[in-house]
């Protein structure tokens, strides 16, 4: 896959230059697991745990992955996050879903 769009359902790795993404469009939830032998993995707030995805803006094969999201931080209504280069778009399995055909 190439792109993914804000419309599309389903699950999908997004894995860029730093990190991997689940993006779970049915849930509207995303998980980053940093790569943290990745000078560029940094840790960020809320990685590895589920954080409400309000919109995706960008996420290209090529292009930085763009999301705003909601950390639930009190005061804060929203976060734009914006990452390393996607490298790759894969479907997975969501939770109660099978893996498309």
């Amino acid at each position: 896959m190439k792109t993914l769009m804000d419309s599309t359902t389903g699950a999908n790795l997004v894995t860029t230059h730093a990190s991997t993404y689940l993006v779970d469009l049915d849930r509207r939830v995303i998980k980053r697991t940093p790569r943290t032998h990745d000078a560029d993995g940094a840790l960020l707030r809320r990685d590895d745990e589920l954080v409400m995805l309000v919109e995706l803006r960008e996420c290209t094969v090529g292009q930085h992955l763009e999301m705003i999201l909601d950390l639930r931080v009190h005061g804060v209504p929203a976060t734009l996050r914006r990452s390393s280069t996607v490298l790759s778009i894969e479907p997975v399995a969501s939770p109660g879903r099978s893996l498309p055909t």
